[in-house]
């Protein structure tokens, strides 16, 4: 590590930084001298290590089943993501010079936060970008290139084309760039996703201790977030004695990476190695979730539940397949079955306190997550349910500790980043928060919520535009609303209240499928929300009426929602001989309402102030109804 340090100090400014390894990925050093220039002589390949920075002239590859994410060290934080057998070089250049990077070969996701000017240098045709996110993809034959927002420049000695938004190119050897058509462009992606982790540690004990051994092996290793050592145990098993655990848990380790085709293809032999293998059916029932096949998702987890009742595999993937239905109470149910089938676990407490969080009861939740804990300390899911645990009782500095636990135990886990990024927030740090959730976007592209949360953020920051850009790929999923809320509420403040009622009419539309992030009690409180902010966009376009009957409807769902209160406050404000009224509601909304959140309209608790109605400070910010939200999950 003094020697990665070194060499950081003698090229600063350095250019990017490593912020996340799985499997092997190595760097080789260019030898760049503080002005930049390479010097003569290059050193050998070695493995990276954690948070280590990077030079001019410095190479970074990433070997089979691995996958990386890189910090380019400009003023937007650019973040890389490497997928495996990709080799990415960072030139050096004059201080004049525009940035630019060579991808030899591979894969690489590219998110910026601003459009800019980025040069990409490939073997065969070269790319000047001036958007957000695109994907690459450099062959010994052909360069794809995938834009979902932005611009690119696609060019080469044989010809030049501009890429679009949701567009796609293609160049050959030989060849200019020519234009393809992509039916899912963002399968593109599902190298980077997230997939959460089943191994079953049970079924890999019930074994013959010669074929368990080198599975337990195996599954240490992960804890420990060794994946290269995860596969090279699982390498030692000799073929003829690879059954039915073996590639189960093969399987779990190459989502852990995102290799999904191979994942399939070692499922499929768990299932003729073991026709009753119920934890073949769990893991492709994960699979399903995450491509949004929802009924698939459950049939294959029941599947897996009656082709093995004693496996825990099959009982946690109906969690998640039943909470991808939004039935939490389901959910949790089938979480604690799995946790009688191994008490011992800390992935399934972890499981369970992660359910207990949806449906609200925190103290459950805190619980399980200190059982899970106690069981695996090093292990980073259980650290990040103690995080979220912590966060939602305000014990801010209790949960960033244990989100830096998790960040460190896993670095490509998305989630530990969303968690301290809210954690920064809720301790009024905005900016660095942002910074988090920019991370946790990098790393799971595909993740509506996460991406909701950011455009948050960026409305939050007074970023309007990249809030608006953000909320709009976040709308991946269909029937999240939350970026339909929060698009709604961005809209109204920027003077279209029209675009933004029916932004905040779909999202309402879409509120029960909220409940697959809440319970029946926090569903509700959600909808009371957006039933307030509704009423205020009525009030905007002059529907007063309108905006007092979606004020009641805010009350009657959730009588213990502040902002239906002020909502109704407002309302009658306007109205003639309803003062009692209007301090009622007023007295209500402030017992209810977080401490300093929104700001008292003068008017609302004292009759005959003489204050214009829009001079001013009387009028209450809309911001305000909704500050607090980031920090809920």
């Amino acid at each position: 590590m003094r020697g990665a340090l070194a060499q950081a100090e003698a090229c600063r400014p350095w250019v990017a930084k490593v912020l996340s390894v799985q499997g092997p990925v190595e760097v080789e050093r260019g030898g760049a001298t503080p002005d930049g220039s390479a010097a003569a002589g290059r050193p050998q390949w070695r493995a990276v290590e954690g948070d280590e920075t990077l030079c001019p002239g410095d190479l970074i590859r990433v070997g089979p089943l691995g996958r990386a994410a890189v910090q380019l060290a400009d003023e937007v934080q650019t973040v890389l993501r490497l997928d495996e057998r990709t080799t990415l070089s960072f030139p050096p250049r004059g201080p004049e010079a525009p940035p630019w990077l060579d991808l030899l070969r591979g894969v690489m996701h590219f998110i910026t936060r601003v459009p800019r000017s980025l040069q990409i240098h490939t073997p065969l045709v070269n790319a000047t970008v001036e958007g957000t996110e695109l994907v690459l993809r450099v062959g010994e034959a052909e360069t794809e290139l995938i834009v979902f927002e932005g611009r690119v420049r696609f060019e080469n000695a044989a010809g030049a084309l501009v890429v679009a938004s949701r567009e796609a190119a293609l160049a050959r050897a030989g060849e200019g760039p020519v234009r393809r058509v992509l039916v899912k462009p963002r399968e593109a992606v599902e190298w980077a996703l997230y997939y959460p982790p089943l191994i079953d540690l049970q079924l890999i004990a019930r074994g013959p201790e010669r074929d368990a051994a080198p599975l337990r092996e195996a599954a240490s290793a992960y804890r420990r977030n060794d994946l290269e050592g995860a596969f090279t145990a699982l390498d030692r098993v000799p073929r003829g004695a690879r059954g039915g655990a073996y590639f189960v848990l093969r399987a779990g380790l190459l989502l852990n990476v995102g290799r999904v085709r191979e994942a399939e293809a070692a499922l499929a032999e768990a299932e003729h190695a073991d026709p009753r293998s119920g934890g073949a059916s769990a893991l492709r029932s994960v699979i399903a979730l995450v491509r949004d096949q929802k009924e698939e998702a459950l049939r294959l987890a029941q599947a897996g539940a009656m082709l093995d009742p004693r496996s825990p595999l099959p009982e946690s993937a109906l969690s998640y397949a039943y909470q991808g239905r939004f039935e939490i109470e389901r959910a949790l149910e089938h979480a604690r079955r799995a946790v009688d089938l191994s008490p011992e676990d800390a992935l399934l407490w972890a499981r369970v306190s992660e359910l207990e969080l949806s449906r609200g009861d925190l103290d459950a939740a805190l619980e399980a997550a200190k059982k899970a804990e106690a069981l695996n300390s090093t292990l980073a899911r259980t650290q990040t349910v103690l995080g979220f645990a912590y966060l939602t009782r305000i014990e801010v500095k209790r949960a960033k500790d244990a989100f830096e636990h998790a960040i460190r135990g896993d670095p490509a886990d998305p989630l530990p980043r969303l968690g301290m990024g809210l954690a920064k927030i809720r301790g009024g740090d905005l900016e660095g928060g942002t910074r988090e959730i920019e991370t946790a976007t990098s790393l799971d592209p595909n993740n509506s919520l996460v991406r909701s949360y950011l455009g948050k953020a960026y409305f939050e920051e007074k970023r309007g535009g990249l809030a608006e850009t953000e909320l709009e790929q976040a709308k991946l999923d269909p029937d999240d609303p939350t970026p339909w809320f929060y698009d709604a509420i961005q809209k109204q403040t920027t003077n279209r209240p029209v675009e933004a009622l029916h932004d905040l009419e779909r999202a309402i539309a879409r509120n029960d499928n909220r409940a697959v992030y809440r319970s029946r009690l926090l569903l509700d409180q959600d909808l009371a929300g957006r039933s307030a902010a509704l009423g205020r966009i009525y009030s905007d376009l002059g529907f007063e009426q309108l905006g007092l009957v979606e004020g009641w409807k805010s009350v009657n769902t959730d009588p213990g929602d502040y902002s239906g209160h002020r909502l109704l406050a407002d309302s009658y404000s306007a109205l003639p001989r309803h003062g009692l009224a209007r301090v009622s509601e007023l007295l209500q909304s402030q017992l209810r309402q977080p401490a300093n959140v929104t700001p008292v309209q003068p008017q609302l608790g004292e009759r005959e102030l003489l204050i214009v109605d829009g001079s001013g400070p009387a009028v209450a910010s809309l911001m305000s109804s909704t500050r607090c939200s980031c920090a809920t999950v």
